[in-house]
Protein backbone atom coordinates (compact mmCIF):
# COMPACT_ATOMS: atom_id res chain seq x y z
CA UNK A 1 0.00 0.00 0.00
CA UNK A 2 1.07 3.65 -0.60
CA UNK A 3 2.92 5.81 1.69
CA UNK A 4 1.34 8.93 0.71
CA UNK A 5 -2.10 10.07 2.22
CA UNK A 6 -4.33 11.41 -0.78
CA UNK A 7 -6.92 13.77 0.17
CA UNK A 8 -9.99 12.88 0.96
CA UNK A 9 -13.34 14.28 -0.66
CA UNK A 10 -14.52 15.03 2.99
CA UNK A 11 -12.23 17.74 2.35
CA UNK A 12 -13.86 19.09 -0.20
CA UNK A 13 -17.67 19.60 -0.21
CA UNK A 14 -18.25 21.46 -3.96
CA UNK A 15 -16.31 18.60 -5.36
CA UNK A 16 -18.02 15.70 -3.41
CA UNK A 17 -21.19 17.00 -4.74
CA UNK A 18 -19.93 17.50 -8.22
CA UNK A 19 -18.50 13.95 -7.88
CA UNK A 20 -21.72 13.02 -6.91
CA UNK A 21 -24.04 14.10 -9.06
CA UNK A 22 -22.23 12.50 -11.85
CA UNK A 23 -22.34 9.47 -10.62
CA UNK A 24 -25.85 9.71 -9.95
CA UNK A 25 -26.66 10.58 -13.33
CA UNK A 26 -24.29 7.78 -14.51
CA UNK A 27 -26.32 5.29 -12.50
CA UNK A 28 -29.47 6.00 -12.86
CA UNK A 29 -28.78 6.23 -9.08
CA UNK A 30 -32.15 8.18 -7.86
CA UNK A 31 -34.58 5.64 -10.50
CA UNK A 32 -32.91 2.63 -9.57
CA UNK A 33 -33.55 3.92 -5.60
CA UNK A 34 -37.04 5.05 -7.01
CA UNK A 35 -37.95 1.38 -8.40
CA UNK A 36 -37.04 0.01 -5.15
CA UNK A 37 -39.51 2.40 -3.69
CA UNK A 38 -42.21 1.89 -6.00
CA UNK A 39 -42.35 -1.60 -5.71
CA UNK A 40 -40.76 -2.73 -2.14
CA UNK A 41 -41.24 0.32 0.11
CA UNK A 42 -45.39 0.29 0.33
CA UNK A 43 -45.02 -3.51 1.32
CA UNK A 44 -42.30 -3.52 3.59
CA UNK A 45 -42.77 -0.06 5.22
CA UNK A 46 -46.19 1.59 5.16
CA UNK A 47 -48.42 -1.59 5.18
CA UNK A 48 -46.61 -2.86 7.85
CA UNK A 49 -46.04 0.73 10.51
CA UNK A 50 -48.37 -0.74 13.20
CA UNK A 51 -49.13 3.19 14.48
CA UNK A 52 -52.48 4.18 14.47
CA UNK A 53 -52.39 8.01 15.29
CA UNK A 54 -55.28 9.96 16.68
CA UNK A 55 -56.21 13.69 16.09
CA UNK A 56 -53.53 15.87 15.35
CA UNK A 57 -51.09 13.07 16.11
CA UNK A 58 -48.43 13.35 13.40
CA UNK A 59 -45.90 10.09 11.94
CA UNK A 60 -42.24 11.58 13.18
CA UNK A 61 -39.76 10.64 10.44
CA UNK A 62 -36.38 11.06 10.76
CA UNK A 63 -33.97 11.11 7.59
CA UNK A 64 -29.87 10.61 8.05
CA UNK A 65 -27.87 12.13 5.08
CA UNK A 66 -30.77 12.72 3.10
CA UNK A 67 -29.10 14.25 0.22
CA UNK A 68 -31.02 16.41 -2.17
CA UNK A 69 -34.08 14.39 -1.06
CA UNK A 70 -35.20 12.23 -4.17
CA UNK A 71 -35.70 8.94 -2.04
CA UNK A 72 -36.81 10.32 1.01
CA UNK A 73 -39.61 12.56 -1.06
CA UNK A 74 -40.97 9.63 -2.38
CA UNK A 75 -41.35 7.72 0.92
CA UNK A 76 -42.89 10.59 2.41
CA UNK A 77 -45.47 10.78 -0.50
CA UNK A 78 -46.34 7.12 -0.11
CA UNK A 79 -46.27 7.67 3.86
CA UNK A 80 -48.81 10.49 3.96
CA UNK A 81 -51.20 7.76 1.96
CA UNK A 82 -51.60 6.12 5.17
CA UNK A 83 -50.67 9.24 7.63
CA UNK A 84 -51.79 12.23 6.36
CA UNK A 85 -50.15 14.46 9.21
CA UNK A 86 -46.27 13.49 9.18
CA UNK A 87 -43.23 15.55 10.58
CA UNK A 88 -39.92 15.09 8.89
CA UNK A 89 -37.07 15.91 10.91
CA UNK A 90 -34.08 16.00 7.75
CA UNK A 91 -30.22 15.48 8.61
CA UNK A 92 -27.85 16.54 6.37
CA UNK A 93 -24.29 18.14 6.70
CA UNK A 94 -24.16 19.34 3.25
CA UNK A 95 -25.38 23.09 2.52
CA UNK A 96 -25.94 22.64 -1.08
CA UNK A 97 -27.75 19.06 -1.01
CA UNK A 98 -29.98 20.42 1.51
CA UNK A 99 -31.19 23.40 -0.52
CA UNK A 100 -32.06 21.37 -3.33
CA UNK A 101 -33.97 19.62 -0.89
CA UNK A 102 -35.87 22.31 -0.04
CA UNK A 103 -36.16 23.51 -3.80
CA UNK A 104 -37.49 19.63 -4.57
CA UNK A 105 -40.16 20.26 -1.76
CA UNK A 106 -40.90 23.63 -3.25
CA UNK A 107 -41.80 22.17 -6.49
CA UNK A 108 -43.35 18.85 -5.01
CA UNK A 109 -45.86 21.19 -2.72
CA UNK A 110 -49.34 19.43 -3.71
CA UNK A 111 -47.54 15.92 -3.37
CA UNK A 112 -45.61 16.33 0.32
CA UNK A 113 -48.92 18.42 1.93
CA UNK A 114 -49.41 17.61 5.03
CA UNK A 115 -45.70 17.13 5.86
CA UNK A 116 -43.81 19.38 8.47
CA UNK A 117 -39.73 19.53 7.70
CA UNK A 118 -37.25 20.37 10.64
CA UNK A 119 -34.19 21.04 8.78
CA UNK A 120 -30.74 20.27 10.49
CA UNK A 121 -27.47 21.01 8.82
CA UNK A 122 -25.41 18.56 10.94
CA UNK A 123 -23.61 15.03 10.55
CA UNK A 124 -25.60 12.38 12.49
CA UNK A 125 -22.84 12.79 14.85
CA UNK A 126 -23.31 16.55 15.47
CA UNK A 127 -27.12 15.49 15.59
CA UNK A 128 -26.19 13.01 18.13
CA UNK A 129 -23.87 15.60 20.47
CA UNK A 130 -26.72 18.10 19.85
CA UNK A 131 -30.37 17.06 20.06
CA UNK A 132 -31.77 16.76 23.54
CA UNK A 133 -35.61 16.84 23.07
CA UNK A 134 -35.64 12.85 23.41
CA UNK A 135 -37.66 12.73 20.08
CA UNK A 136 -38.63 9.34 18.84
CA UNK A 137 -39.96 8.44 15.46
CA UNK A 138 -42.18 5.91 13.73
CA UNK A 139 -39.65 5.94 11.06
CA UNK A 140 -35.99 6.21 10.25
CA UNK A 141 -34.30 6.12 7.15
CA UNK A 142 -30.43 6.58 6.41
CA UNK A 143 -29.74 5.71 2.20
CA UNK A 144 -26.16 5.44 1.86
CA UNK A 145 -24.78 7.31 4.70
CA UNK A 146 -23.23 5.37 7.19
CA UNK A 147 -20.31 5.14 5.66
CA UNK A 148 -19.49 8.60 7.37
CA UNK A 149 -20.33 8.01 11.01
CA UNK A 150 -17.59 7.77 13.21
CA UNK A 151 -18.54 4.71 15.26
CA UNK A 152 -20.65 2.62 12.73
CA UNK A 153 -22.43 -0.19 15.16
CA UNK A 154 -22.44 2.44 17.94
CA UNK A 155 -24.48 4.62 15.30
CA UNK A 156 -26.79 2.20 14.58
CA UNK A 157 -27.72 1.39 17.59
CA UNK A 158 -28.52 4.99 18.49
CA UNK A 159 -30.77 4.89 15.83
CA UNK A 160 -32.52 1.90 16.71
CA UNK A 161 -32.73 3.15 20.42
CA UNK A 162 -34.55 6.26 18.61
CA UNK A 163 -37.77 4.20 17.18
CA UNK A 164 -40.80 3.81 19.09
CA UNK A 165 -41.69 0.16 19.48
CA UNK A 166 -42.89 -1.37 16.40
CA UNK A 167 -41.06 1.34 14.47
CA UNK A 168 -38.63 0.56 11.43
CA UNK A 169 -35.10 1.49 10.53
CA UNK A 170 -34.45 1.48 6.67
CA UNK A 171 -30.55 1.15 6.15
CA UNK A 172 -29.49 0.92 2.55
CA UNK A 173 -25.59 0.48 1.66
CA UNK A 174 -23.52 -1.41 -0.66
CA UNK A 175 -23.78 -4.91 -0.77
CA UNK A 176 -20.63 -6.80 0.08
CA UNK A 177 -19.66 -7.90 -3.28
CA UNK A 178 -20.07 -4.75 -4.63
CA UNK A 179 -17.29 -2.96 -6.20
CA UNK A 180 -17.13 0.01 -4.59
CA UNK A 181 -16.91 -2.46 -1.21
CA UNK A 182 -13.64 -4.45 -3.17
CA UNK A 183 -12.31 -0.80 -4.32
CA UNK A 184 -11.92 0.49 -0.82
CA UNK A 185 -11.56 -2.51 0.64
CA UNK A 186 -8.48 -3.22 -1.47
CA UNK A 187 -7.19 0.46 -1.12
CA UNK A 188 -8.13 1.19 2.58
CA UNK A 189 -4.63 3.33 3.14
CA UNK A 190 -4.98 5.76 0.63
CA UNK A 191 -7.36 8.47 1.93
CA UNK A 192 -6.25 11.35 4.67
CA UNK A 193 -9.28 10.53 6.52
CA UNK A 194 -10.94 7.52 8.43
CA UNK A 195 -13.54 6.22 5.67
CA UNK A 196 -15.72 3.44 7.84
CA UNK A 197 -15.01 0.78 4.87
CA UNK A 198 -19.17 -1.17 5.41
CA UNK A 199 -21.18 -2.91 3.94
CA UNK A 200 -24.79 -4.88 4.52
CA UNK A 201 -22.42 -7.63 6.21
CA UNK A 202 -21.10 -4.74 8.57
CA UNK A 203 -25.04 -3.89 9.24
CA UNK A 204 -25.90 -7.80 9.23
CA UNK A 205 -23.45 -8.35 12.02
CA UNK A 206 -24.67 -5.63 14.10
CA UNK A 207 -27.95 -6.87 14.34
CA UNK A 208 -27.10 -10.47 14.54
CA UNK A 209 -24.63 -9.88 18.09
CA UNK A 210 -27.77 -8.31 19.41
CA UNK A 211 -30.66 -10.78 18.06
CA UNK A 212 -32.60 -7.69 16.70
CA UNK A 213 -34.52 -8.82 13.60
CA UNK A 214 -34.43 -7.62 10.33
CA UNK A 215 -35.43 -8.48 6.21
CA UNK A 216 -32.83 -7.62 3.54
CA UNK A 217 -33.64 -7.18 -0.26
CA UNK A 218 -30.67 -7.38 -3.01
CA UNK A 219 -30.52 -4.89 -5.77
CA UNK A 220 -28.14 -5.52 -8.49
CA UNK A 221 -27.27 -2.10 -9.98
CA UNK A 222 -24.36 -1.15 -12.78
CA UNK A 223 -22.60 2.26 -13.31
CA UNK A 224 -21.09 2.41 -17.10
CA UNK A 225 -17.91 3.87 -16.34
CA UNK A 226 -16.24 3.72 -19.83
CA UNK A 227 -14.97 7.82 -19.70
CA UNK A 228 -12.57 6.70 -16.78
CA UNK A 229 -10.45 5.01 -19.60
CA UNK A 230 -10.00 8.56 -21.23
CA UNK A 231 -7.15 10.01 -18.56
CA UNK A 232 -8.18 13.55 -20.50
CA UNK A 233 -11.54 13.09 -19.78
CA UNK A 234 -12.78 15.48 -17.66
CA UNK A 235 -15.70 13.52 -16.53
CA UNK A 236 -13.90 10.53 -16.37
CA UNK A 237 -11.47 11.76 -13.66
CA UNK A 238 -14.51 13.20 -11.95
CA UNK A 239 -16.22 10.26 -12.01
CA UNK A 240 -12.52 8.62 -10.71
CA UNK A 241 -12.69 10.62 -7.88
CA UNK A 242 -16.04 9.63 -6.49
CA UNK A 243 -15.45 6.21 -6.87
CA UNK A 244 -12.01 6.32 -4.86
CA UNK A 245 -13.28 9.26 -2.73
CA UNK A 246 -10.43 11.16 -3.49
CA UNK A 247 -10.27 14.82 -4.60
CA UNK A 248 -8.12 15.12 -7.96
CA UNK A 249 -7.00 11.66 -7.95
CA UNK A 250 -5.17 11.76 -11.14
CA UNK A 251 -3.44 14.70 -10.49
CA UNK A 252 -2.50 14.03 -6.81
CA UNK A 253 -1.51 10.84 -7.24
CA UNK A 254 1.78 8.99 -8.24
CA UNK A 255 1.83 6.96 -11.74
CA UNK A 256 2.19 3.79 -9.42
CA UNK A 257 -0.89 4.79 -6.89
CA UNK A 258 -2.99 5.62 -10.42
CA UNK A 259 -2.00 2.63 -12.28
CA UNK A 260 -2.88 0.21 -9.31
CA UNK A 261 -6.10 2.06 -8.56
CA UNK A 262 -7.29 1.53 -12.67
CA UNK A 263 -6.37 -1.50 -12.92
CA UNK A 264 -7.73 -3.12 -9.86
CA UNK A 265 -11.10 -0.88 -10.76
CA UNK A 266 -11.37 -2.40 -14.10
CA UNK A 267 -10.56 -5.98 -13.15
CA UNK A 268 -12.96 -8.40 -12.76
CA UNK A 269 -13.38 -7.76 -9.59
CA UNK A 270 -14.72 -4.54 -9.92
CA UNK A 271 -16.53 -4.58 -12.90
CA UNK A 272 -17.87 -6.49 -16.03
CA UNK A 273 -17.41 -5.64 -19.85
CA UNK A 274 -20.35 -5.24 -22.29
CA UNK A 275 -18.64 -4.99 -25.48
CA UNK A 276 -16.58 -1.52 -25.35
CA UNK A 277 -18.15 -0.74 -22.29
CA UNK A 278 -17.02 -1.13 -19.12
CA UNK A 279 -19.72 -1.74 -16.13
CA UNK A 280 -18.53 -1.09 -12.54
CA UNK A 281 -20.42 -3.37 -10.37
CA UNK A 282 -22.53 -1.17 -8.14
CA UNK A 283 -24.95 -3.69 -6.08
CA UNK A 284 -26.43 -2.68 -3.00
CA UNK A 285 -28.91 -3.75 -0.03
CA UNK A 286 -31.90 -2.56 1.84
CA UNK A 287 -32.03 -4.26 5.63
CA UNK A 288 -34.91 -3.50 7.10
CA UNK A 289 -35.02 -3.32 10.99
CA UNK A 290 -38.39 -3.74 12.92
CA UNK A 291 -38.04 -2.65 16.95
CA UNK A 292 -39.56 -5.25 19.01
CA UNK A 293 -42.84 -4.31 21.35
CA UNK A 294 -41.90 -4.58 24.53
Amino acid sequence: MAELKLRSLFHDPEHYVKAFQLYASLSAKFRVLANWGDNNFPKEVVEHLPFKLKGNEELRVLGIGSGSGEMDSKMLSMLLQKYPRITNRVVEPAVDQMVQYKALVQSKGHELQGVNFDWRQQTLDQYREAARDGAKFHFINAVHSMYYAEDVDSSLMYLYDLLEPGGKLLIITISDDSGFWRLWNHFPGYQDHLMHFISSADVRSSLDRRNIPYTQSHQKSRVEITKCLDETSKDGNLLVDFLIHIVKFKETASDAQYKEVMEYMLSGECSEKDGDEVLFINDWDAVMVEKRVT
